[in-house]
């Protein structure tokens, strides 16, 4: 059975690749948001609606005569015009259902990523000599370095050209084989609970527990961060006032900051910082979720809501002065909820799905509003209340430990034991049933 996997590798330009991929960039970047006015144009004349099949045909029209869309890509034109007719099918989507909409935006070309292709040598191809290094042969540009090596090798059927952070990558998607990408296979049971003060704090059916440390990678950087957008804001004031524009006032319309050659090299600095802890982290995850699903063969958690779990407080009005409100706790809550994106839990999750279906290993993730596990007792299955400040679990039956520890067991429990665990103790799920024999039931 074929999957689909990617690998990133980062390209290497010289002076007159760099050169001709920002130039390519900055025309994509003009072709999307000349489709996206084309889309708003057609609406508000009451025309026709504008599809994918209706683009292609004005992007080839578009490349009899205009000189500079002729040395691009027929099919890497196509791949942006499916990005602009997927943003608004969401669009639409998200109208129908009474989500907030997010009408699609013109994309300036400083936040433009990049453009693809559909295709396997037709646009570009893949040389590499050995498993590390090779070249990437763009048609137009020329054979361009690259380094990168992934764990397995395949079929190339995609591929991505990215500009992030300074950097250009090449994301390549590859059908291979389900049996290349097996993983190793644990024969242990375990479930975890994600925190902020404790990553992980995983309970395993021996009974032992385990805690993995946050290794805050962001808070880490955080003061350096600080200090360098400090400069940079002192720097964006003084090209402020060239403009004849006060600290605090609003560019106009139409009107662009100037970017001096200091603001370049801060802004190169910010996106430096910004680049290296997104890096640890990924790297940190990848690592983490590799021996997770070496070890255990049976693994189970929550279910995360990151988009709730990080929303800002809503205002709150003032009655007794209009136009005024009252104190939300946006600010302390703007320090959690960088926390919480700094830990990352969905990516921590994603990993560890796909790993885990590698391994062919179970993946369980509990519906929170019913198992409540950081509210039962995992001894007893009683509803002990408690707030976020509240960290030690204290239940009638007798039962104290950490409100973290209480969680983890918790989910190891409905893991083992069932959906709609009670707290009776019996035994029987499918689950079970699977468990290798040398693993015990959970200590209480």
């Amino acid at each position: 059975m074929a999957l689909q996997r990617k690998i990133t590798y980062r390209m290497y330009p010289n002076a007159s690749e760099l050169e001709a991929l920002d130039n390519w960039r900055g025309l994509h970047c003009r072709v999307t948001n000349t489709l996206l006015e084309e889309h708003r144009r057609r609406y508000e004349a009451g025309e026709k609606a504008y599809n994918f099949s209706t683009m292609c045909k004005d992007l080839t029209v578009w490349q009899g005569y205009a000189d500079a869309l002729r040395g691009l890509n027929a099919q890497s034109l196509q791949v942006t015009a499916k990005r602009v007719a997927l943003s608004f099918d969401a669009f639409f989507r998200r109208l129908k259902s009474g989500d907030e909409p997010g009408y699609p935006r013109f994309k300036p070309f400083q936040r433009f990523a990049g453009w693809g292709y559909k295709t396997y040598g037709d646009g570009w191809k893949l040389h590499q000599s050995d498993g590390k290094h090779g070249k990437l042969r763009l048609s137009g540009i020329g054979e361009i370095r690259i380094r990168g090596k992934g764990r397995f090798t395949g079929t190339p059927k995609t591929a991505e050209v990215i500009h992030k952070a300074g950097k250009w990558y090449l994301s390549v998607t590859y059908d291979v084989d389900e049996t290349v990408v097996a993983r190793q296979r644990g024969s242990e049971a375990a479930a975890f609970d994600w925190g902020l003060n404790t990553l992980l704090t995983i309970a395993k059916a021996d009974g032992t527990l385990e805690e993995i440390d946050n290794p805050r990678w962001l808070k880490s950087k955080l003061d350096a961060i600080k200090s360098l957008q400090r400069t940079v804001s002192a720097e964006e004031i003084k090209a402020k006032a060239q403009l004849g524009l006060a600290a605090d006032e609003p560019l106009k319309k139409g009107q662009r900051l100037p970017v001096t050659a200091k603001l370049k090299r801060l802004y190169a600095q910010v996106r430096s910082l910004h680049g290296k802890v997104a890096r640890q982290r990924h790297d940190f995850y990848h690592k983490l979720t590799g021996e997770m699903v070496k070890r255990f063969a049976f693994l189970g958690t929550e279910e995360l809501a990151v988009k709730n779990m990080s929303r800002a407080p809503k205002a709150k009005p003032d009655p007794d002065q209009p136009g005024e409100f009252l104190p939300n706790g946006a600010a302390a809550k703007a320090g959690l909820n960088r926390s919480i994106l700094d830990a990352a839990p969905s990516m921590l999750l994603g990993m560890l799905r796909t790993k885990a279906a590698e391994a062919a290993s179970v993946f369980a993730l509990a519906n929170t509003r019913e198992v409540k596990p950081t509210q039962r007792c995992h001894r007893c299955g009683a509803i002990v209340k408690k707030e976020l400040k509240d960290r030690v679990h204290r239940c009638t039956c007798g039962c104290e430990c950490g409100r973290d520890e209480n969680a983890a067991k918790t989910l190891l429990r409905w893991l083992l034991e069932g959906d709609f665990w009670s707290g009776t103790g019996q035994t029987g799920s499918a689950f079970m049933a699977g468990l290798p024999s040398e693993t015990p039931p959970i200590a209480a």
